[in-house]
């Protein structure tokens, strides 16, 4: 969604700890504010309903939130599934921020899934034994958002999606251009797919608020067979060098697979924890609430509001509600332990965006991400027994982490911000893989290119492959760890530049010097001195090996 952004520090939040009660219930994620206002431990009896109700005091503030969640949950329990268990499919791509409403891009789609056969003869990709993650901004129209689905579908074995910001946008009856034809309500694997199915009908959505909106898109979901629950993927053939890495921690038999999992969230004001940028320093910065469209065509029955924390808890709080966590317990169903890629439409950490002074719009940190969002992430790694460094073993440093065979077990794929990015963090891996609008390709390519989403012709990108367990290929762990996420650095410049450069949001009266001629300098300005050949040389010094790795590990991946 943040479409013009050109971007690590200390989090001042606190991981919330959980514990799993199996004899009398069990304890649902802490969740707190940076104040440390919020929502206490919560705990759900068995013989609750199956979405948990916040225990808080009497006399919280947050009793009457809880009632209204409680109330707009029981309208999600319907979504609510076992897990889903897909043992063909041998590769997992990941792309976000499709933006569909817009020509290039549907272009684009229609033509990565153009091929007739399900085997792409050029890369020799089965894709029924393909899975791809869309992780949010499709599109706010629900037809276009239908019509990507079933294509997407038509392609790839397995689809599973989060939405974003953008589907959540109601969307108004209103008259169409007459030069665009109506877009056909449905779309069969026998018809060809063109520009007639991709206009929008003008219908509007009928929606009275953004919780009603997204109640229909996880229902077109359903009705398209894309999967908004956790998915159990790969082979059930154990994996040698799988079983040798984790055997200490897991004496069942371990399939060699991965849990994919969709984690729900929104964003909320208090996520930026970093100092603003000094306004005796720069004059004309907007406020994120002038210039973001979420605070105008989202709606939000009272008293959920995106002025607070409150629509941001909403959404992690109903990820209790649609995902069946206790089916993925590895100690209660050990043949099915695997490594976990999870993924989400907003950001879990700050340090996944620029500091704000290498942004256009400065202000964007406050509608970016969610640190409940990150909060459950660190609870579902604890549930599966992975350690705070994102593995079953030992500890191991970041650059050991991405390109040795030990790797890290918790990989978590996020959009919204249209910067590619791939580093870990506290022992998970961050990766985005934005297609981002047709415009930012052509004003700044270095920062969305990835892995194979990079090139000058669109034509030539390719969503980008984060898991692989490809049997059939006799030098599978040549190309990805034993727990089949790349063990090479696929790129993304920001992730690149902090890498080398610690963050230093104290320099809050600094701007980049593109971002330095869109405002007024005042006299304690400072336009930052950036060169990018520098970073580039520095980082080529330090971190040889991501020059030699990066990329290569699609190539090779994508060619078998």
């Amino acid at each position: 969604m943040v479409a013009t952004l050109l971007i690590r520090s200390t989090v001042c939040y606190s991981l919330a700890t959980s514990s799993h009660s199996p004899a009398n219930g069990r304890w649902f994620p802490k969740k707190s504010r940076l104040d440390g206002v919020g929502i206490s431990h919560c705990w759900c009896s068995k013989k609750s309903p199956r979405y948990p109700r916040c225990l808080t005091s009497k006399n919280s503030p947050d009793d009457d939130d809880d009632d209204v969640f409680e109330r707009h949950y029981a309208r999600f329990v319907k979504f609510r599934s076992s897990p889903h268990n897909a043992p063909h499919i041998k590769k997992v791509f990941l792309l976000s921020d499709l933006h569909c409403d817009y020509a290039p891009n549907r272009e684009w789609l229609r033509h990565i899934c153009s091929s007739e056969a399900k085997i792409d003869e050029a890369t020799n990709i089965d894709f029924n034994k393909t899975m791809i993650l869309v992780a949010g901004d499709v599109s706010h129209d629900l037809t276009i958002l239908r019509w990507t689905f079933q294509l997407l579908k038509r392609t790839f074995g397995e689809v599973a999606f989060v939405p974003g910001n953008h589907e959540l946008w109601l969307d108004k009856k209103r008259k169409i251009d007459k030069n665009d034809a109506p877009m056909k309500s449905n779309c069969t694997g026998d018809e060809e797919v063109d520009d007639e199915l991709i206009f929008s009908n003008g219908q509007g959505d009928g929606c009275n608020d953004s919780i009603e909106k997204l109640e229909k898109i996880l229902q077109i979901c359903v009705e398209e067979d894309v999967r908004i629950g956790p998915v159990k993927v790969g082979c059930h053939e154990t994996h040698p060098d799988y079983i040798q890495a984790h055997s200490i921690h897991h004496n069942a038999t371990t399939n060699y697979g991965v849990w994919v999992i969709p984690i729900l969230s929104f964003h909320h004001t208090s996520f930026d924890t970093e100092p603003h940028i000094d306004t005796t320093a720069w004059k004309g910065i907007p406020s994120a609430r002038r210039v973001v469209a979420d605070y105008r065509r989202t709606k939000w029955p009272q008293p959920l509001s995106l002025h607070d924390d409150s629509v941001a808890k909403f959404f992690d709080g109903l990820n209790e509600v649609i995902l069946n966590l206790d089916n993925l317990l590895p100690n209660e169903h050990a043949g099915w332990a695997a490594p976990i890629l999870t993924f989400s439409h907003f950001l879990p950490r700050i340090e996944l965006m620029p500091e704000k002074r290498y942004l256009s719009i400065p202000t964007l940190h406050s509608c970016v991400g969610s640190i409940f969002l990150e909060s459950r992430l660190r609870n579902i790694g604890r549930l599966f027994g992975i350690d705070e460094y994102g593995s079953y073993g030992s500890e191991v440093s970041l650059h050991e982490n991405v390109n040795s065979g030990k790797g890290v077990d918790h990989l978590h794929a996020f959009g919204h911000s249209h910067l590619s990015w791939d580093a870990v963090i506290e022992g998970i891996r961050y990766v985005h893989v934005p297609l981002a609008y047709p415009k930012e390709w052509e004003q700044r390519r270095r920062s969305l290119e990835i892995g194979s989403m990079k090139g000058a012709v669109r034509e030539k990108r390719f969503p980008v492959c984060i898991w692989s367990n490809d049997n059939e290929q006799c030098d599978t762990l040549s190309n990805h760890c034993g727990n089949g996420f790349p063990k090479d650095w696929l790129g993304g410049w920001w992730s690149k530049y902090y890498s080398i450069m610690d963050r230093q949001p104290h320099r809050n009266n600094e701007l980049a010097p593109w971002v330095a001629q869109r405002f007024r300098k005042l006299p304690k300005g400072v336009v930052s001195d950036f060169d990018h050949s520098k970073v580039e040389m520095e980082h080529k010094l330090q971190h040889p090996s991501h020059w030699a790795a990066s990329g290569q590990w699609y190539d090779r991946n994508k060619s078998k």
